[in-house]
């Protein structure tokens, strides 16, 4: 699909970003208080999955520790205002897609987790009042040109083809388009604004 399209002069975007360890750190936190808990020491380099039980304690559901209140103590990935900010510069828009549980999650719980993600990334300096957040797991339709993700599976599923992988340890095997800095994402998203039409209309 990439080698067909036609360039043309630069057009807005609607840009996808994934929040939670492409703005916000929270594996560092979240691995902190695993450790603290259950007298470990996993850090982020040595989870090279996306299924982070594979890495903890015989028993133990990491995935528990998670909870909205955490988002109190996480801090951003450095230069993530910076970052989110070169893309304004080049008049492009943000969008915070993000997934606040899976389909069991209940919705008090889903609205508080993107409460707490979106008042860590105002806090931050990252996200501006009149920037929109999008909570869901299933990220394959979302309404936005480009994704900027650190899972695998978000970014080959996204409906138009035109993902960034965001490295990290847990997606290091994958073949897809891969970015290892805030300044290579930057040139993705001017390649697409030169050879991508936006996206349809999700209303």
């Amino acid at each position: 699909m990439r080698g067909g399209l036609i360039s043309h002069e630069p057009v807005p975007l609607l840009v996808g970003l994934d929040v939670d360890d492409v703005l916000l750190n929270l594996v560092d936190r979240w691995l902190e208080e695993y450790n603290e808990q259950y007298d470990d020491n996993l850090f982020r380099g040595s989870v090279t999955d996306w299924d982070f039980s594979q890495f903890v304690k015989p028993g133990v559901d990491i995935y528990h520790l998670l909870r909205p209140s955490m988002y109190e103590h996480i801090e951003p990935l450095p230069d993530a205002a910076k970052f989110v900010q070169g893309i304004r510069d080049r008049g492009h828009t943000p969008v915070y897609v993000t997934a606040c549980g899976n389909g069991d999650t209940p919705p008090s719980l889903t609205k508080a987790f993107a409460t707490a993600k979106w008042e860590a990334l105002i806090r931050h300096g990252i996200a501006k009042d009149g920037e929109n957040l999008i909570a869901g797991s299933d990220k394959s339709d979302a309404p936005v040109d480009m994704l900027v993700d650190d899972r695998i599976h978000n970014v080959e599923t996204f409906r138009n083809g035109l993902g960034v992988l965001f490295t990290q340890p847990w997606n290091r095997n994958s073949y897809l388009p891969r970015a290892r800095s805030y300044e290579q994402v930057l040139d993705f998203i001017d390649r697409y604004a030169r050879h991508t039409p936006q996206c349809e209309d999700f209303s």
